[in-house]
């Protein structure tokens, strides 16, 4: 079997044992919608290990988010999402973005505009570091703020931060200025920016900025 392919069916499998344990989480092991939300965030963002490290076909590596943006549509205003503890039709676009800023940053990577380590990085900004400040926010922040109406923390603004530099650091080819501004960017829209789209504005700034240095 062709390695690419390989790799497809592999991410396939890991997102399905991935929702499967997260239903299995909020249905019957009282994980709240919130942490059942986040945690697909995160560790749905892993994917791109797969795709940088075991795929080489173009064809293959655009295919997987583009038919994830169509499976999430469909999840997502069908009503499916209510069984990961998922109603809130605005936010759950959210839901669609995340794999259409996949796909941008893997066009950015096959076009050869940035390296496998900065789509690594990129990707990682957005579903560690915004997912893991959430949790961390929700859970023990303190000093509270509000953008546009919506409330943050400092605590997790700063995990965002330091999350995205991590990340930057580990797996990016640019040099420490531009994981720090790439990062700093990342931190500011993620704290401003509202109802999903900062799976969007995230990664992709993250991604331009890496693609300007």
């Amino acid at each position: 079997m062709d390695s690419s392919l390989f790799a497809l069916i592999l991410s396939f499998l890991y997102i399905g044992v991935l929702v499967v344990a997260a239903f299995i989480g909020y249905r019957f092991l009282n994980l709240g919608s919130e942490s059942t939300r986040k945690l697909i965030h995160i560790l749905t963002g892993n994917w791109i290990f797969i795709l940088v490290y075991m795929m080489d076909s173009p064809a293959l590596m655009v295919l997987g988010p583009a038919l994830f943006i169509l499976i999430n549509g469909v999840f997502a205003y069908s009503g499916l999402a209510r069984y990961l503890g998922m109603g809130d039709r605005k936010r759950d676009n959210g839901l669609i973005y995340y794999p259409a800023s996949l796909l941008v940053i893997v066009i950015l990577y096959i076009k050869g505009f940035i390296t496998g380590g900065d789509a690594i990085a990129s990707v990682l900004a957005m579903a560690w570091g915004d997912g893991l400040a959430a949790l961390y926010g929700k859970r023990w922040g303190r000093i509270r703020y509000k953008v546009f109406g919506r409330g943050k923390s400092l605590e997790g603004s700063i995990v965002m931060l330091l999350v995205s530099i991590a990340a930057g650091l580990l797996f990016s080819d640019s040099p420490i200025y531009g994981v720090l501004l790439a990062s700093a960017a990342a931190s500011i829209l993620e704290a401003i920016t509202p109802l999903g789209f900062d799976n969007l504005s995230v990664p992709l700034s993250y991604a331009a900025i890496m693609v300007l240095i």
